[in-house]
């Protein structure tokens, strides 16, 4: 259960263990080496975030970008919750990264000569527990039953193809879901967590290293339907929830149905009575 009253919950969606963890040079480059092992004289140096970010709202529109020796763009998105839907918002994060490549390098897309771009690699590592046996997933071939004149494909990473430090990443968000669903988003299970992998070796030295920054950061570890109860909270607390669509309300929906949450706790975060809660997300 999710106790709101003790625990306000901390609201910044990108910022996970996931982008703090490579956005580190070290594990930037352990990252890489997972998916070019045989490319082991790359330097720290010759990989550089190159994630998306809204200056407006000051958050990460992406989980990770890299750009390798300006001739490799890598985008990397984990996600807990399996969905196709990733693609599409992967192709919108590829042209955020090739906009703002372009603008860097002061090309000129409306001109006659050919703009140099560096080549996508684009992955999505799946934490949850469905499994998916795809290895690629396709762009044309999910939406459009392969009649398109455009495609882009991504490589599905598991626990079960994973290696080094995806695996240990993987493991580590695992455990962490494990304790969450015991205790709830509580220190104990950010304690019992960080315990349990040290032990285990599982990021070991990352989290003996970071661990005021895994605890700032772990309680909107990489759980999307979280993620998106918390973006609904911050739009009600900003006023803007009570004109929003039913689109815009799922997120209340599918943690309420989930058993995620109860009315009650729902009804006393969003300082509204219970009946009204239960209006909101479809129940009365």
């Amino acid at each position: 259960k999710v106790n709101m009253k003790n625990r306000k919950l901390k609201r910044i969606v990108k910022s996970s263990v996931f982008t703090h963890l490579f956005s580190l040079a070290k594990y930037r480059k352990e990252l890489y080496l997972c998916f070019h092992p045989r490319n082991r004289d790359i330097s720290y140096d010759d990989i550089k975030t190159y994630t998306i970010s809204s200056i407006l709202m000051n958050t990460q529109i992406n989980d990770l970008g890299l750009l390798v020796k300006d001739v490799l763009l890598v985008l990397v998105e984990a996600q807990s919750i399996w969905t196709v839907n990733i693609i599409p918002r992967m192709l919108e994060y590829l042209t955020e990264s090739y906009n703002r490549y372009i603008v860097e390098t002061k090309q000129n897309i409306y001109g006659t000569k050919k703009v140099r771009l560096p080549k996508p690699e684009l992955y999505v590592l799946y934490t949850g527990d469905k499994v998916i046996d795809k290895k690629t997933i396709s762009f044309k071939k999910e939406f459009f039953d392969d009649d398109c004149p455009i495609d882009i494909i991504l490589n599905v990473i598991t626990l079960k193809n994973s290696s080094s430090i995806i695996k240990e990443y993987i493991e580590f968000t695992k455990i962490f879901d494990k304790n969450r669903i015991k205790y709830g988003y509580t220190e104990k299970s950010i304690n019992e967590t960080v315990d349990y992998c040290i032990k285990h070796d599982i990021l070991k030295e990352y989290l003996s290293e970071y661990g005021k920054e895994v605890y700032s950061n772990m309680i909107c570890l990489n759980n999307q339907k979280a993620a998106t109860y918390m973006y609904g909270v911050e739009k009600y607390e900003e006023g803007i929830v009570q004109g929003i669509e039913q689109g815009k309300i799922n997120s209340f929906v599918s943690l309420f149905n989930d058993k995620r949450i109860t009315a009650k706790e729902g009804a006393e975060y969003l300082g509204i009575g219970v009946n009204e809660f239960l209006k909101l997300v479809g129940k009365h």
